[in-house]
């Protein structure tokens, strides 16, 4: 019997390297974490600038933008700007921190964490196109941020209040994230009217959470 079982090994380890053969690598998996490049927070566009030439745009070149340039703006968004309290770049009511933006792109959908300045895999498949139905502007920029909140973040003592403090933070969120976005040469618009059950859906949201705004974010078409 153990020799029976033995023999079943060995045909079984030789039928695997005639597939893949001997030597060869075995296929590499998608990665489902994307370490981001270490933000950068002295940039060549002041401010005031900043707020000058910020102007919402609906139409957008394809060409896709750099890990750096994706790293950046979720920075600006919502990146820990102190490591030892962990505050982030835009104020949160009593530093709860209920939201979470997610980059919509090509090659799948992204939550951005950022304890560890990461993206982790939500899906491998372009879903930019469900954002918003019927289409708003914005469907060929090459990322599409959402930004989501999540009311049983906000604790007992915020109940009440949760969805007010939600929309008042996706709003500050949203405002650095299109600031950074005219500092880096890039154009973005802001969306309310998105497709929230179909994102819901994509994005495996608990009912607790809210689906708030949208962001494309790209280089500007030619006028």
């Amino acid at each position: 019997m153990r020799r029976l079982v033995a023999l079943l090994v060995v045909c079984v380890a030789m039928g695997t390297a005639a597939v893949i053969g001997i030597g060869a690598e075995a296929p590499v998996a998608t990665p489902q974490e994307v370490t981001l490049p270490a933000p950068v927070t002295k940039g060549t566009m002041s401010l005031e600038e900043a707020i000058a030439k910020r102007r919402s745009v609906r139409g957008f070149q394809t060409e896709a933008l750099t890990k750096q340039q994706i790293g950046q703006l979720l920075w600006a968004a919502q990146g820990i700007t102190d490591s030892a309290t962990g505050h982030r770049a835009a104020p949160s009511a009593m530093a709860m921190y209920p939201l979470t933006v997610y980059a919509f792109r090509t090659d799948g959908v992204f939550a951005y964490e950022p304890k560890g300045h990461k993206l982790v895999r939500i899906s491998d498949q372009d879903r930019r196109a469900e954002v918003t139905q019927p289409p708003r502007g914005g469907e060929a920029a090459p990322v599409t941020f959402v930004f989501t909140g999540d009311r049983s973040k906000m604790g007992s003592r915020m109940a009440a209040m949760a969805d007010r403090f939600i929309y008042l933070e996706v709003g500050h969120a949203a405002e650095n994230l299109a600031l950074e976005a005219t500092a880096l040469g890039l154009a973005t618009v802001t969306q309310g009217g998105i497709n929230q059950e179909a994102v819901a859906k994509v994005l495996g949201l608990p009912e607790t959470a809210l689906v708030v705004y949208a962001m494309p974010v790209g280089y500007a078409a030619a006028r």
